[in-house]
């Protein structure tokens, strides 16, 4: 799932938009890489009859 932040009050949408104060380590990328379950909710990118 993709969240798409949104607001109409300049001071949110900096906010949202201040996104690269982090960062992450190996292990947390580990554990990231380690919740997927190769699950789709949409239609293959790949295989997409247009």
């Amino acid at each position: 799932m993709i969240t798409i932040p949104k607001s109409t009050k300049a001071h949110r949408i900096i906010e949202n938009a201040s996104i690269f104060d982090f960062e992450l380590t190996i292990e947390d990328m580990e554990q990231i890489d380690a919740l997927n379950r190769d699950f789709r909710v949409g239609p293959d990118p790949d295989n997409f009859d247009f």
